[in-house]
């Protein structure tokens, strides 16, 4: 299988909740894992959004412990998304004879042709060596009654964070809608009446509930094209977040877009997560100019992406 194919198919099939809960629970009895669950919050967000690159270099740390083949695997394809072949190939290279001879990873070998004669090391040693856990893994340890019970360290999944955000943002289209449905019905009304019959033109209205739909469903070619109509009134706002949104996903925006939506929308609710993706797209164009944007964001407390900006600053 082509690796790409291969990248793309682990991105779509690995169990990123499970993986999630599984170093939540070794967090429980291990603070090294406390400290990773969380980290592996802010790759599957990163993740989640498309930022391979970032994904990619922080979830590092993950490879060197002892944790399933799943993140191993991961790993590689978030490298691959990131960097290529030949740079996942030498990522694979760095991991021990016992992960690189692991069942799990069999794929990976064939794609990358790699055969256990290669290794170095005899079949039988790296199999009474192996120490990288199956999946399912064994439940950990149960702690003595007297130890005092750590709190479970919750943790963004790839699914939940984008689903999270999107509640938020309906909830203020569906407010807006409301508010101006009755002067968008009397405009149309009025429009009709001045209008000679022979010479309407319809107007597409974008409709922004479906793209929403669309969006949270990731189709975004489907919502590009719906978006190409015009926003009702009192949506317009909301309309060209989307579209900027969009355009991002399809790798179609610019950094000029972002900064020309929040100089024409200023109070706009969206604005702190296009300041997250103009950051972040400042970043990928090796532009110091990321520091500023994603410092802005990481002061707006209370806001769904101050966190993860901080955490990107930091690194």
């Amino acid at each position: 299988m082509d690796v790409r194919t291969l990248a793309e198919r682990e991105l779509a099939e690995l169990p990123l909740l499970d993986m999630t809960e599984w170093l939540v629970r070794k967090g429980e009895h291990d603070p090294s894992f406390r400290l990773v669950a969380s980290e592996f919050g802010v790759v599957t967000t990163l993740l989640d959004h498309g930022y391979y690159d970032e994904a990619s270099e922080r979830i590092i740390p993950l490879l060197g412990m002892k944790v399933p083949a799943a993140f191993y695997r991961l790993g590689l394809a978030l490298e691959v998304k990131a960097n290529g072949k030949k740079a996942a190939k030498r990522r694979f290279r760095s991991f021990s004879s016992a992960v690189m001879q692991h069942a799990d990873l069999s794929e990976w070998r064939q794609a990358f042709k790699f055969e256990k004669k290669w290794l170095g090391l005899p079949l039988a040693v790296a199999i009474a060596g192996a120490s990288l856990a199956l999946w399912p893994d064994t439940e950990p340890p149960v702690a003595p009654p007297a130890a005092k019970e750590e709190p479970v360290v919750e943790t963004v999944t790839e699914d939940e964070a984008f689903a999270k955000r999107l509640e938020e943002l309906e909830a203020e289209v569906e407010r807006l809608e409301k508010e101006n449905e009755k002067l968008q019905a009397k405009e149309e009304e009025q429009t009709e009446e001045e209008a000679p019959a022979a010479t309407k033109e319809e107007v597409a209205v974008v409709p922004l509930t479906e793209v929403e739909q669309l969006v949270q469903d990731k189709q975004y070619e489907k919502a590009d094209r719906l978006l190409d109509g015009q926003a009702k009134k009192g949506q317009e706002q909301a309309v060209a977040f989307y579209r900027l949104l969009v355009d991002n996903k399809l790798d179609q925006a610019e950094i000029a877009d972002y900064a020309d939506y929040v100089k024409r929308y200023p109070d706009s609710g969206y604005k702190v997560d296009v300041l997250w993706m103009k950051g972040i797209a400042e970043k990928k164009a090796g532009d110091p100019a990321y520091r500023d944007t994603l410092t802005t964001v990481s002061e707006m407390d209370g806001t769904y992406w101050a966190p993860i900006a901080k955490s990107v600053l930091e690194e």
